[in-house]
């Protein structure tokens, strides 16, 4: 059985860095990895990361001032878009 994981995608890659220093700032485990191609054929990064820890990583994102474009459940190659975040 595959383990299911979140993708979140920000607006840039430029966030992603910014995301990157401020998630290891909070202790938060995470990755920074591509964009799925099923995701978003266009180059990119994204934070990839447990989805118990969803709530966690919104809120040191918010507290950053970063921007969450969208949220995705992945589960091997099956990709879910979550419900918008509240600043999408």
């Amino acid at each position: 059985m595959k383990k299911e994981k979140l993708i979140f995608l920000l607006e840039s890659i430029h966030q992603v860095l910014k995301a990157e220093k401020a998630l290891q700032k909070a202790d938060l485990p995470f990755d920074i990895i591509p964009v799925p191609k099923e995701i978003n054929p266009e180059c990119g990064m994204a934070l990839e990361t447990d989805p118990k820890e969803r709530q966690r990583i919104s809120e040191a994102l918010t507290r950053s001032n970063i921007k969450i474009k969208s949220v995705y459940r992945r589960r091997g190659k099956t990709f879910l878009k979550t419900a918008e975040e509240p600043d999408c």
